[in-house]
């Protein structure tokens, strides 16, 4: 989920009192699903319980960091894989550590997008057009065919490629990579998660609190821009939830053990997480939602 929106000096003491603003149970409710959706059922069924988170960033599995601790608690092998170099290092281990088996890179280099360091704003929404010109595709795929081949997940988890989000082309290059791989079955597993938002969450904390945080510093909304410029109307609707309650306390500490320059990214997007106890917190936001694919979808 990493944004890198660098909050300017000026604007520091409006971060500090959004943190200290802490909202009651009741208000914090207006942000969790008010959806419903159908209980996955497919993966308590799996026999090979092998899984690849595999995403841009190593805290771009927030939203779905439940149920990768569910799997591993119940006995799958996950690990994951990214796309970048880490951005965080917490007591001698990452975050990630914590709800699965460790990650890595997809290029050992790192260099998946030539040039971004001369990009003002890596972030920003570029069109699919200047995805492909800008990232290196082939290289990429060749490394994700023979690392997912060699691992035989049963089950992807990345997020979007609708939007990646709200918006990131780091996210929509990798999450539409690995979607266009299982489709032409150059990967060999049976389903794809994608993790989404419902449309009340999208609307309320990504085009609603986090726009009028960004428009504070005058920042540019990305998920506006990506829905104008992709021509929709946000993330894909979810085909299923899972209820990650029993997890709270597993994801919280994840959620936590971030250093304070990747929270200020994660604060955005989980509202007021820090604020709240973890057994408050799950209790409200008790499930996390996903689009599937699966083979029938090639």
């Amino acid at each position: 989920m990493q944004a890198k929106f660098e909050t300017p000096p000026s604007y520091v003491h409006l971060l500090m009192a959004s943190c200290s603003d802490v909202p009651t149970e009741e208000e914090l409710q207006k942000f969790a699903a008010t959806e419903a959706y159908p209980e996955d059922t497919f993966l308590d069924t799996v026999s090979n319980k092998r899984a690849l988170v595999i995403v841009a960033h190593d805290d771009d599995d927030c939203a779905m960091s439940g149920t990768i601790a569910k799997l591993t608690q119940a006995g799958w092998y996950i690990t994951q894989l990214r796309l970048g170099k880490h951005i965080n290092k917490a007591f001698g281990t990452h975050a990630v550590d914590l709800i699965c088996a460790g990650n890595e890179l997809i290029l050992p280099d790192g260099n998946y997008r030539p040039g971004v360091d001369t990009i003002q704003y890596p972030y920003y929404p570029i069109s699919r057009e200047e995805i492909i010109e800008q990232y290196l595709h082939q290289i990429v795929a060749d490394s994700l065919i023979a690392k997912i081949n060699r691992f035989q997940p049963s089950v992807i988890f990345t997020l979007d490629d609708q939007k990646g989000g709200y918006g990131h082309p780091d996210h929509v290059f990798i999450s539409e990579m690995v979607l266009s791989l299982f489709q032409h079955q150059a990967i060999h597993n049976q389903r794809i998660y994608q993790s989404v938002y419902t449309d009340h969450m999208e609307y309320e904390i990504v085009d609603t609190w986090l726009k009028a945080k960004l428009e504070k510093w005058n920042f540019p909304h990305t998920s506006s821009i990506a829905n104008e410029l992709y021509q929709i109307d946000g993330m894909p609707e979810p085909d299923v939830q899972i209820d990650i309650q029993e997890m709270g306390e597993i994801k919280m500490n994840y959620l936590r053990a971030y250093p304070e320059n990747v929270k200020k990214n994660l604060r955005k997007f989980i509202p007021y997480y820090e604020e709240f106890d973890a057994e408050t917190y799950f209790r409200i936001f008790d499930r996390e939602f996903f689009r599937v694919f699966d083979e029938g979808s090639v």
